[in-house]
Parts: structure tokens; C-alpha cells; sequence
């Protein structure tokens, strides 16, 4: 098996989310916060639409804070879906908890941070996604177990990670600008010259280059260094 030595090796460090404290301590220091019980609310929810509009079970699912409704059901019993989905979006943001509730439909329509709109667009298939976006209170997390914690949300404490870069290849240094997971691969593109990979979506990292170094690379494609040169290099990105 070959040997990976000095200045042969770049290494990336991140995570797929965050997450925030447990309700319970948040409370313990005045701050708002809860378990909301999402399975309880669909339950109460199904029930309602049984009496409203005699559909039994119209919530078939309930996954990312969005609710997924049974078409067939909803079509045998010749209702309207769009009257339908906005008597339920009403029910639901009644509920304590909840900051926002609407129809999955209408997510570049009605008035949203750009932020939110953008991470739920970025995770938005039409052939996967449900009906209904629900939308906790900050410090709010879904009550599908009375300890720990989750995650799921848009907030920057579930939202931010870190990101470590080290080895050849890359500056000493730190930034705090935003950066993204998805800036990972090109940015491994641009230290191996190479075309970023097609469905890439994020920009290079260019506080992480350590231009030197990548424009001494010998003909084997291995770091020439300069006497003096840190055997490493860290970067940071928070």
C-alpha cells in the first residue's frame, strides 16, 4: 500500500448541521422554547378534515416539517384541494409553536426572508416534497421525543458548521465570511486544476489557496517546497 508523507495529502473537515439546545435548558434561562408536538397536531389535524370534509386519514405523512396529503382520497371525495389546503394551513398555524405554516405551492409567492426562501427552494422536488411547510418558532423543535435535541431547521444554530481545511495545497489563515458546504468541491477542483463536478452549484474558496504551493507542483503533481515552508497548513472557515 503507498505511503501519503508531507505535503502529499489535503484534508477537509465539515458536517451535514447543527443543532440547537434542548428546550428544556433554553427555558431554564427565560428563553422561549418547546417540544411541538407535530404527530399530535397532524392527529387533531385528521380528525378535523374527517368532520369538515369526510376524508379519512388526509394526512398520509409527515416528514421535514412538511405534511403529505393522499390525493386519491382527497379526488374521491370530489374536494377541492386548494380550499382544502388553505382551511389546513390556517388550522395548523393556529397552533402554538408554529411561526409559519403555507402551502408548499405558493413558496415563491408569498412574503418570506429571503434566506428561508432560498433554503427551502434549495431543497424543494416536486416528486418527494408534501403539501404543507411548516415553520417552527425560533429555540422550537419537533416533539417526537421528551430529551435530546434535533435538527432540521433554518437557524444559523442548526444551519452553521464548520469547516476545516488542511495540508497541501492550503493557506494558514481563518474567515468569517459565509461560505457553504456546497463550496467544498470546487474548491477541491481549483487545488487539483480540474473541471468541478457537474450538478456543482457553490463557488471556490479562494481564502483557502495557498497560490505558492499550488503553482510549484512538479511534473509527479507533488508540492515543491521552499526552504523555510511549514510542513502544514491550517485553515479555517467559522
Amino acid at each position: 500500500m503507498p505511503k501519503v508523507g508531507k505535503g502529499q495529502y489535503t484534508v477537509f473537515l465539515s458536517a451535514d448541521h447543527g443543532a440547537t439546545q434542548v428546550p428544556e435548558f433554553m427555558q431554564e434561562n427565560k428563553i422561549p422554547a418547546s417540544r411541538v408536538p407535530v404527530v399530535t397536531i397532524v392527529n387533531k389535524l385528521n380528525k378535523a378534515v374527517k368532520e369538515k370534509y369526510n376524508i379519512d386519514t388526509v394526512i398520509v405523512s409527515d416528514d421535514n416539517y412538511q405534511l403529505h396529503l393522499n390525493d386519491q382520497r382527497i379526488e374521491t371525495a370530489k374536494v377541492n384541494k386548494d380550499e382544502l389546503v388553505k382551511w389546513m394551513v390556517d388550522q395548523v398555524a393556529a397552533e402554538p409553536g408554529i411561526a409559519r405554516a403555507f402551502a408548499l405551492k405558493d413558496l415563491n409567492t408569498i412574503p418570506l426572508p429571503v434566506r428561508i426562501r432560498t433554503m427551502l427552494n434549495n431543497g424543494y422536488n416536486p416528486r418527494r416534497n408534501g403539501d404543507i411547510q411548516i415553520i417552527l418558532l425560533p429555540q422550537h423543535i419537533e416533539g417526537y421525543s421528551a430529551t435530546g435535541t434535533t435538527h432540521g431547521l433554518w437557524n444559523p444554530y442548526d444551519a452553521h458548521i464548520p469547516l476545516l481545511w488542511y495540508g497541501w495545497g492550503i493557506k494558514h489563515g481563518k474567515t468569517n465570511r459565509e461560505t457553504y458546504m456546497t463550496d467544498i468541491a470546487p474548491t477541491v477542483g481549483a487545488l487539483l486544476h480540474i473541471q468541478m463536478p457537474s450538478g456543482c452549484i457553490g463557488q471556490v474558496v479562494e481564502e483557502v489557496m495557498n497560490k505558492r504551493a499550488l503553482f510549484s507542483m512538479n511534473k509527479k503533481y507533488r508540492v515543491a517546497e521552499s526552504p523555510g515552508e511549514k510542513e502544514s497548513h491550517r485553515y479555517f472557515s467559522d
